[in-house]
């Protein structure tokens, strides 16, 4: 009854009806628990209590804060300090070469950033103790409550996704939305608890991974299943099934050696959503299977909607037991949806003075002084909120292909970027950024870095902050709505009005151009 090439054959079929999203969802889970979209793999010693004695404590003070916090990782996972490529290592100005120099040093996206921001706003004056504490406790909260969580509403998504073609990503929220957050990460939690305690048996732990890999989809079916309940219904519905998975799991080693070669590429776009369709499969066979056996508790499994032939529609939520949760209606993450007038000049305020922010703080921490940041002199950065708009209503055709979208935003964002300085060069020949020195930049107006992080804001606007600001948007009358607008709107007029004969400038702020390449080249053109 355990077919592995039906059960993949049927799993390639569910991934193909609906790829866009199986990908979408694969790569936004992937981003959020920390993995990396591309990558070189690495081993990892699991004896990390003898790794952790080889660090040279003795020299710790002869270090720089970072230097210490890598040392402590290659100790942890017991790797050798590796040779950089000298294409993570050439560019040294910016946050995008800070960032990547330190996370390739360290092989920690968490540990890395930490390093940077040390460095960076900081100037490694942070104790490479506080780092690793911080970085510590971040790291369990983190895994227990986001990428444990996460895991339960991606199998939740692939279950749906197994019978239902028009799943969405937003699925991976559902935890969250029904209110069920905690209990799912207790459950979870305890579940590897178990399972890192039997692995010290070498063994057990190989029999409890399979023991315990249901815990997921019988989380996601239903939620409301007590720890105990759902724990010891895997384990059950897993007798005689656990060799079975073992083969499922290595039939996939040829899709695993393309990703190596691929540099992870491969398994983003197709082998991570193929594996885990097949995987969706293969617990709606167990299931089946365990509800013929007369198993303890199996009747708790009781999602019909999961069961019978595709339907060219979405799972109808409502009709099944989940409505008794309380839904909290601002996290449905519809980015496909419509926005008003009112909604997009709202956005573009809150990105706006989201914006004014960052640069004021990313300041204060570097430099230690407060300075206000842009050409205005209220507090908002309008690139910051004209890109974001640009990019929900410019790119809309484009939402469902996250990668193209990506691209876009840079491109969209860029010309944004250029435009401006460009504007701001001719009326008030200063320039209120440079990039010379940055990676790839032009002209010294945009730079590869910059892009990609207004790229990536971009992607977060889109897909997660713009639909829960208008969710929550809908709760305020139009009429008030219409009013804040107004209001808004007239006040930035006329900051535009005032500040275009006197700018916000000074130091940390601008800097004169006094030799104008660009006037010379218009001149040149006139004359």
């Amino acid at each position: 009854m355990f077919n592995r090439s039906k059960l993949k054959r049927q799993g390639k079929s569910a991934f193909y009806r609906n790829w866009k999203s199986c990908i979408l969802i694969c790569f936004i889970y992937t981003i959020l628990v920390g993995g990396t979209v591309i990558s070189f793999h690495k081993e990892l010693d699991l004896d990390y209590r003898d790794n952790i004695k080889n660090i040279n404590i003795n020299n710790m003070n002869a270090n720089s804060n970072s230097d210490i916090v890598n040392e402590f990782l290659q100790g942890v996972s017991g790797e050798e300090k590796r040779e950089e490529p000298e294409f993570l290592t050439s560019a040294t100005n910016g946050v995008f070469a800070t960032l990547v120099n330190n996370v390739s040093r360290s092989g920690s996206y968490l540990f890395g950033f930490l390093n940077a921001i040390n460095q960076m706003l900081f100037k490694d004056r942070i104790w490479a103790s506080v780092i690793i504490i911080i970085g510590a406790v971040i790291s369990l909260f983190y895994w227990i409550f986001v990428s444990k969580v996460l895991e339960v509403g991606q199998a939740r998504f692939f279950l749906e996704n197994k019978r239902f073609t028009k799943t969405k990503a937003n699925k991976l929220l559902l935890p969250y939305r029904l209110g069920k957050t905690t209990h799912t990460a207790y459950t979870m939690f305890i579940k590897n608890i178990y399972t890192i305690l039997w692995s010290f048996t070498i063994i057990g732990g190989f029999i409890k991974h399979y023991s315990y890999c249901l815990v997921p989809y019988i989380l996601a079916e239903n939620p409301n299943m007590k720890t105990k309940e759902v724990l010891k219904l895997s384990r059950d519905m897993m007798n005689g099934y656990k060799w079975e998975m073992f083969k499922l799991d290595l039939s996939f080693i040829g899709y695993y050696l393309l990703g190596l070669i691929t540099f992870n590429i491969s398994n983003l776009v197709f082998t991570t959503p193929y594996i885990n369709s097949t995987k969706a499969e293969t617990y709606m066979l167990i299931r089946e299977i365990s509800k013929t056996r007369g198993i303890e508790n199996v009747e708790l499994l009781k999602d019909n909607q999961l069961e019978g032939k595709v339907v060219l529609e979405e799972y109808p939520i409502y009709e099944y037991m989940l409505k008794q949760a309380k839904e909290h209606r601002w996290l449905r993450l519809n980015y496909n949806r419509k926005y008003s007038i009112t909604d997009i000049i709202l956005i573009f305020f809150i990105v706006a003075v989201f914006g004014y922010l960052f640069e004021v703080l990313l300041h204060l921490f570097q430099y230690g002084n407060f300075v206000k940041r842009g050409t205005l002199q209220g507090p908002w950065l309008p690139i910051w909120g004209a890109g974001g708009i640009a990019m929900l209503i410019l790119l809309k055709p484009f939402r469902k292909n996250p990668f193209i979208y990506f691209v876009l935003s840079m491109l969209v964002c860029g010309i944004i970027e250029y435009g401006t300085s460009v504007y701001l060069e001719l009326v008030h020949h200063m320039s209120w950024w440079d990039y010379h020195g940055f990676f790839l930049n032009i002209n010294g107006r945009v730079c590869l870095e910059g892009l990609m992080l207004f790229a990536v804001g971009g992607l977060v606007v889109t897909y997660v902050a713009a639909p829960i600001i208008a969710n929550l948007l809908d709760k305020v009358s139009k009429k008030w709505k219409v009013i804040l607008c107004i209001a808004l709107v007239s006040l930035m007029a006329f900051d535009f009005y005032y500040s275009g004969k006197h700018p916000n400038t000074g130091e940390g702020v601008t800097q004169e151009i006094t030799d104008s390449k660009l006037e010379e080249y218009i001149k040149s053109k006139s004359d």
